[in-house]
């Protein structure tokens, strides 16, 4: 499992009890988060899908199926891409195809996102989150929000790594070799994600030869952390070809 922008092994911490019920679990820290190095960068993304693969090797799995979230996701389409034997299933969330084809959040979003203009971590996170999510969600679930904003305030990723990070997610791009992904491919995302527009996610499932989808109706971004029992549902089934 791939982690996203600036995010580290914890954000799957919704969903992976459940999954590691039915499956072996692998979650790592990408370069520059968490518990992982910090390189200078830049981080090119072929490099990002190398330690993806060099994680699973490590972890005795030659082969294995695999799933990346937002720019995690952009990620595991590398792998998919420039690995293609070390893949036996592809689970997408809450991404989209690349720069060239992506149809691009607003501004104001992308604003949010980065937290521009904020004057610490917490106050960064806090306007990142009202992105991340659902409005609804945000408005129920005032306490979950909370204690994200308390954790990423305590755990910051250094600003160059971040930097590097998102220099890799705007410049990802395949080009026409999605085409090329021959392992089931399964596509998520949520209906009111507004910083990758589903738009992306429907363009995903066209250029994937094969690909499945599956809406989360109502959800934001981080659909997983909204209805992670649903998002296992999800995903067990197709791990098991349902």
């Amino acid at each position: 499992m791939i982690p996203g922008l600036g995010a580290t092994r914890r954000v799957y911490a919704p969903i992976v009890p459940a999954l590691a019920r039915h499956h072996r679990v692998i979650v790592y820290d990408p370069r520059g988060a968490g518990d992982s190095d910090v390189p200078p960068g830049p981080y090119p993304m072929p490099r990002l899908a190398a330690d993806c693969v060099e994680v699973a090797a490590g972890c005795g799995a030659e082969t294995f199926q695999l799933f990346g979230a937002s720019m995690g996701g952009l990620t595991a389409q590398q792998v998919a891409v420039l690995h293609p034997d070390r893949l036996t299933r592809l689970i997408l969330a809450a991404t989209g195809p690349g720069r060239h084809t992506a149809v691009p959040a607003q501004p104001e979003a992308t604003a949010a996102l980065l937290g521009r203009g904020a004057r610490t971590p917490a106050e960064a996170y806090r306007m990142a989150c009202t992105v991340l999510y659902a409005q609804r969600f945000q408005r129920e679930h005032p306490e979950f929000i909370d204690e994200e904003v308390a954790y990423r305030a305590a755990h910051p990723i250094p600003g160059r790594a971040f930097t590097a990070q998102f220099r890799a997610s705007r410049d990802a791009d395949l080009g026409d070799r999605l085409g090329e992904i021959a392992v089931p491919a399964l596509v998520l995302h949520g209906t009111e994600d507004v910083l990758v527009p589903l738009a992306n996610a429907e363009a995903l499932t066209q250029l994937i030869p094969g690909a499945r989808r599956y809406w989360f109706d109502g959800r934001g971004h981080l659909f997983f952390h909204e209805d992670p029992d649903l998002t296992v549902e999800v995903i067990v089934s197709f791990l098991r070809g349902g």
